[in-house]
């Protein structure tokens, strides 16, 4: 559809013809909500992921209303129905498998002695500013010079990268993830120091040559795709057994604002998430352990009271 990444496009095309194989030989004037129903009830009981079957709801919601607008039908019988969603348990938010998604402060410790001996001041730079502040790989790239404030110590997030293929210089900047993913983020004098330190780096080389801050010699920022291999490269040098890629920087991010104590909606708003399981089950996880060890100190004050 017009205006719409081609990525999204593909996603949408994908949910309506999932959604055809239920409906595509029934009159639409024969279709009810329960109906309806039924067929996202099935695709969840079949393990359908959560994002397909909501585009699938949104896809239908938008064909119905089509139909209505035509005089096809008279009512929308998408907008009663509802996405059916998994209830996490216990097990899953204290789950090891939560654990894998982030990594512990003596494992960021680790893989960050890793990055600062890595020779490209870029990566490194661009490695800390997503640990530091949460931002979505393609956001961080996206970055330009006008979007930081040094002064303040505020970047502000406005778009992304897409790149179809992860060639290197075939991208478009686009809007982010969602209109919640616009935001301002506040940065410590950790990341004020990296940027000032690699602006000072490509302006001693002439790197300078376009507003990306995280551009190379041509001007050109990485392809997320690249930064992932730096990543997973970085990674492998550690002892750490977990899956690395770009993401996991971004999820320690929030494990270690859940870890200072941070509100849940506080977090939601600087990562830009409306809505996220993943960072629901991460903070969950993180403050449960927390939770265990005030309680076994409350535990123990109270026996040292009744012992006096």
């Amino acid at each position: 559809m017009k205006g719409n990444k081609e990525t999204t496009n593909e996603h949408r095309a994908y949910c309506i013809s999932l959604f055809n194989r239920y409906i595509a030989k029934k009159k639409m004037t024969a279709i009810s909500t329960i109906e309806l129903q039924g067929v996202f009830n099935h695709l969840f009981e079949n393990g359908t992921a959560f994002n397909t079957l909501r585009g699938t709801h949104n896809a239908a919601k938008m064909i119905f209303a089509y139909a209505k607008e035509t005089g096809l039908i008279e009512m929308n019988p998408a907008e009663a129905a509802f996405v059916p969603k998994k209830k996490m348990t216990l097990e899953e938010i204290t789950t090891e498998e939560t654990a894998k998604l982030y990594l512990e402060t003596d494992e960021l410790k680790e893989f960050l002695n890793y990055v600062d001996k890595h020779r490209n001041n870029m990566y490194r730079t661009l490695i800390y500013s997503i640990a530091f502040t949460g931002m979505r790989p393609g956001e961080a790239v996206a970055l330009k010079y006008e979007d930081v404030d040094l002064e303040k110590k505020v970047i502000h997030i406005n778009k992304t990268v897409y790149a179809k293929k992860s060639v290197r210089g075939d991208f478009e900047l686009t809007p982010p993830k969602t209109f919640g993913s616009i935001r301002s983020v506040d940065i410590d004098y950790i990341v004020v120091e990296k940027l000032k330190q690699l602006y000072q780096w490509h302006k001693d080389r002439e790197w300078i040559k376009s507003d990306f801050i995280f551009g190379d010699k041509e001007g050109i920022p990485p392809t997320v795709k690249m930064l992932n291999q730096t990543v997973r490269r970085l990674g492998a040098n550690t002892d750490i057994k977990k899956q690395f890629r770009t993401y996991i920087l971004r999820h320690t991010h929030i494990s270690l604002l859940a870890e200072a104590g941070v509100d849940l909606n506080f977090i939601m708003n600087r990562v830009g998430h409306k809505n996220s399981d993943t960072t629901t089950k991460i903070y969950l996880h993180v403050t449960s352990g927390m939770r265990a060890v005030a309680t076994e100190k409350m535990y123990d004050k109270f026996t040292e009271l009744l012992k006096n």
